[in-house]
């Protein structure tokens, strides 16, 4: 297995948008809606805000605007120990999403409103990037961002960079969006980042349809997915680790998922986790921020992919993107799994 090297920076580092998500109450229909729940959050901000819940020290930067929703992102952010210092604020509003639950079988849905948001027109010169990565030991950044705008794709590639040159690790998730952008303007990122990742998040589909890898069409899903990675680490061995989940849609609320971790050795898998479904919205981060806690504690792959599991598991019972659970009940659910009242 190779070695992870963190050099002495004390922060992780999330670069991407932060957004306004709008829920009608009551599993509604935009299109009914009187009334809407408000919460902050997006794909790197979950991540970073999960792992201040599990006692890491973080910083987030994205591009605010200059108005009351970019302090209410501030006071968000701090709310979970996230260092904001660094925020750039500007022209341009935030960006919104609205998000229909499903239920039965209606299956969710997003409606972006994003357009002409402060981030999606920053410029190089917006950030200090000497500024920005002091102190940092780990940045972690996802397809979301490069999709928003051509400056962002850039400044997201400067970002990587710079990153490497100052021996910090970098963690990308795929996390492909088909309303922000072509199969093939995410293949053309992703094959330009991947010789700088350390930490890749990358599933079956993300191979299959942007990397266009052949699987062998006889294996099992396991099987496939351990010759996906073992190819990857081959044409790529500056990756350290790979992971992502498995996920069964038993119905809209309900659903079983599956982690695994790639460690250039061993396919480690998580138990299957069954679960009923509060808000699906986040999952995935917070798999990611499980994965990302394991590997700089020096835990064990095995440990590492059942830990972020059951995090992502936890976070289908809580409303809102971010995952606000805590080291002592992932544990909990990992070592004595479900329990009565906590008395």
């Amino acid at each position: 297995m190779q070695k992870l090297e963190v050099n002495n920076g004390s922060k992780v580092l999330g670069f991407g948008e932060i957004m306004l998500r709008l829920t009608p109450t009551n599993f509604q229909r935009v299109i009914q809606a009187e009334s809407f729940e408000a919460t902050y959050a997006g794909g790197e901000a979950n991540v970073i805000c999960s792992l201040s819940m599990f006692g890491h020290d973080t910083k987030m930067i994205t591009k605010l605007p200059e108005n009351v929703l970019g302090d209410k992102v501030i006071r968000a952010m701090n709310s979970f120990g996230v260092d904001t210092k660094d925020m750039v604020r500007g022209k341009g509003r935030l960006g919104i999403y609205f998000l229909e639950q499903g239920h039965g079988v209606r299956n969710s849905d997003v409606t972006y409103d994003r357009e002409y948001s402060a981030i999606s027109m920053a410029t190089k010169e917006d950030f200090d990037l000497d500024k920005i990565l002091d102190n940092v030991k780990l940045i972690h950044i996802s397809g979301v961002t490069p999709a928003l705008s051509k400056n962002l794709y850039d400044i997201s590639i400067d970002f990587i960079k710079a990153a490497k040159e100052r021996g910090i690790l970098v963690s990308y998730d795929s996390n492909y969006r088909s309303k922000l952008w072509s199969l093939e303007e995410a293949r053309s990122f992703m094959l330009e980042v991947l010789p700088y990742v350390d930490i890749a998040f990358l599933g079956i589909l993300d191979f299959i349809n942007i990397l266009e890898y052949k699987p062998q069409e006889e294996k099992n899903y396991e099987a496939k997915l351990a010759d996906f990675y073992k190819e990857l680490f081959e044409k790529y061995p500056n990756i350290k680790y790979a992971a992502s989940t498995k996920r069964i849609v038993n119905s809209v609320n309900n659903n079983s998922l599956q982690g695994f971790l790639f460690n250039n050795e061993i396919l480690h898998t998580s138990r299957i986790h069954t679960f009923d479904i509060l808000d699906r919205v986040g999952g995935g981060d917070s798999f990611t921020a499980g994965i990302l806690h394991g590997i700089l504690n020096n835990m064990e792959s095995s440990q590492t992919v059942e830990f972020a599991t059951c995090a992502s598991a936890l976070k289908h019972s809580i409303r809102g993107d971010i995952n606000m659970v805590d080291l002592k009940q992932v544990e909990t659910l990992m070592n004595c799994g479900i329990e009565n009242i906590n008395r």
